[in-house]
């Protein structure tokens, strides 16, 4: 049996009307010290004893006060008149008592009821509290997971600031390289400039001693050729269209090539050149071209002749740049040896 079951019969124990082994199984609960029943009968007991008092008192119809007279004599023997208070009958007082007895009934009925449906109410709760258990420690997990999560974001946060002073320290070590480097390309280039003009400085005197050592040999080859004792001179004098000019040919027959110096001769007009030739009996051989200066001065050297000829006379005219195989300008010199 439940408890609310032995409140229930606690109720009827108040009302007098619990009898058998109901009563006897009822006293012996009580017995066991249960302070629920014993506080829930106290609470009964003074209801019931407050309960008339708070009733109106009601006079019955005459059937109605003969009927239960009748079924009152019927149980028990007459009682003996006693004094009541006045305004106030005995019947009316029995008849509020059963009303009370009646409606304690209803009440502790209703009250059972209203016990099971809180019994089920309190399923409820329990049930909602379970699932609010539930829900908490699920949102106790996700608050952890949450918690883990930032976690991991404030490390990968750390991580990023560390990676940006890594890259942002990169990106310096970069700059300075990347400066260095400039100076570098700069130096470089300073000193590719230097070492061009030096390059070029050192044509410039390859150049100069290439026509130093060019001079030289002319030089030689004419201290040669004056040195020989076959050198002959041969003067040639100026004709017609230059009287005035005149030229000195150093001629070494057995080298056959020789030194020409003139002087006199007027300035050519463009597309002129003076052409020198040695002549063999009465067959001119190209022997060289020139250009005066401004004095009418001229050096040229003879390249070597053909062999098997005799060469005693020598000419200068005039011809188109770059010179003629055989005479057809006007002749300005003339000589023989």
């Amino acid at each position: 049996m439940n408890h609310e079951q032995w409140l229930t019969q606690a109720d009827i124990y108040a009302l007098g009307a619990l009898d058998g082994d109901e009563l006897t199984a009822f006293e012996a609960h009580l017995a066991t010290d249960c302070s629920e029943c014993e506080q829930h009968l106290r609470t009964t007991r003074e209801a019931l004893t407050l309960l008339p008092r708070a009733l109106t008192p009601v006079t019955p119809s005459p059937s109605v006060r003969e009927r239960v007279l009748a079924q009152v004599a019927a149980e028990v023997p007459i009682p003996q008149p006693v004094q009541v208070p006045p305004r106030r009958h005995w019947w009316t007082m029995g008849v509020g008592a059963l009303a009370a007895a009646g409606l304690l009934i209803a009440l502790s009925y209703n009250l059972y009821h209203t016990r099971q449906e809180l019994q089920h109410e309190r399923g409820v709760v329990s049930a909602l509290r379970a699932e609010l258990e539930r829900r908490n420690t699920a949102l106790g997990a996700e608050q952890q997971e949450a918690q883990r999560i930032q976690a991991l974001v404030a490390s990968l946060q750390t991580a990023l600031v560390e990676r940006d002073e890594v890259l942002q320290a990169e990106r310096q070590e970069h700059r300075r390289a990347t400066e260095l480097i400039a100076a570098l390309q700069a130096e470089l280039a300073k000193r590719e400039a230097t070492l061009e003009a030096e390059r070029r400085e050192l044509q410039q005197v390859e150049r100069v001693m290439a026509t130093l050592h060019s001079e030289l040999e002319e030089r030689d080859d004419t201290f040669r050729l004056l040195s020989a004792s076959q050198v002959h001179l041969v003067r040639l004098a100026g004709l017609s269209p230059s009287p005035s000019a005149k030229a000195h040919l150093l001629w070494n027959p057995a080298a056959r090539t020789g030194l020409l110096l003139t002087s006199g001769l007027p300035q050519v007009i463009p597309n002129r050149t003076y052409e020198l030739w040695a002549i063999a009996g009465n067959k001119p051989v190209p022997a060289g071209i020139f250009d005066v200066d401004e004095e009418g001065y001229a050096f040229l050297k003879v390249p070597p002749l053909p062999r098997g000829k005799r060469f005693d006379k020598f000419a200068v005219t005039l011809e188109p740049t770059g010179g003629v195989p055989k005479p057809t300008g006007p002749m300005h010199l003339l000589g023989s040896w």
